[in-house]
């Protein structure tokens, strides 16, 4: 049996086993796409004052604001499990894991999905909508922009399942994370809500180097808005996103190979 179709049975049961509670399932759904709605009206709020932030309106925000929900709502629906993973390693669960003849990660990733995210998913796509739909009739955005944006949303989650596999690796060594989730996740991915212009020299760094959070929207739309960069970005926005994964497993890797059981 291969390993995605070993991934795709854990997946459905978890699935199956979510749904047998459909009421709970809904409201879950729509309390999610509820709470990133309200997250969005007071950005809306700041933006109908401010009309510009760092040179952005509304709209070309609601853009990266689309971008950055869609790819953490993806992330969240199908990583949930590496959000939490220190407690595996707290409590000794991860050693369950390695006794499996198949991939740990895989294992762990499709013990529990959390469907009711894509209520994030959703809500981030109708504000990409409204938004692309408005530069669309002004000219800001032409239609192959359209479409990339809407395949960089879904890419682009690899970006923060990366950022959460790196954190989740850390357990291998420190054991606890919760607290670096703030700072891994939680700060980045609200940062890249927003324009990188509006951050200092060092942040903007930061969110495009180590917690490269600004491959998900920024460096793509910026160039597809025409406020700078070049043909470059569609091509490396994908490329860093594939490159940070590939660098996040082998860390998942290495933290496997130290890993010595709880109590050791």
């Amino acid at each position: 049996m291969s390993i995605l179709r070993i991934y795709a049975r854990l997946a459905v049961a978890s699935l199956r086993a979510k749904m047998q509670y459909k009421l709970d399932f809904l409201v879950n759904t729509l309390l999610w796409g509820a709470l990133t709605t309200a997250d969005f009206l007071m950005l809306a709020a700041i933006m109908l004052r401010f009309e510009r932030v760092g040179g952005w309106d509304i709209y070309e925000v609601g853009l990266l604001y689309g971008m950055a929900w869609i790819a953490t709502g993806l992330y969240r629906t199908f990583a949930s499990e590496l959000h939490n993973f220190d407690q595996y390693v707290v409590h000794g669960e991860f050693d369950a894991l390695l006794v499996r003849p198949w991939p740990t990660l895989l294992t762990l990733l499709g013990r529990n999905l959390e469907p009711h995210r894509l209520g994030a998913v959703l809500q981030g796509a109708i504000i990409l909508g409204l938004s692309a739909r408005h530069l669309l009739a002004v000219g800001t955005l032409d239609r192959f922009g359209l479409v990339y944006v809407l395949a960089s949303s879904f890419f682009g989650a690899l970006i923060p399942f990366s950022l959460s596999l790196i954190t989740a690796a850390f357990a291998f060594w420190v054991v606890r994370t919760g607290d670096l989730l703030t700072f891994t996740i939680h700060a980045p991915i609200s940062a890249s809500q927003y324009p990188l212009t509006i951050y200092p020299r060092w942040l903007k760094t930061l969110l495009l180097s180590v917690l490269p959070v600004g491959f998900i929207n920024f460096i793509p739309v910026q160039y597809l808005l025409g406020k700078g960069g070049g043909p470059w970005a569609l091509v490396f926005s994908p490329a860093v996103a594939v490159g940070f994964t590939l660098a996040a497993y082998g860390l998942w890797r290495a933290g496997e190979r130290r890993y010595q059981s709880t109590g050791s």
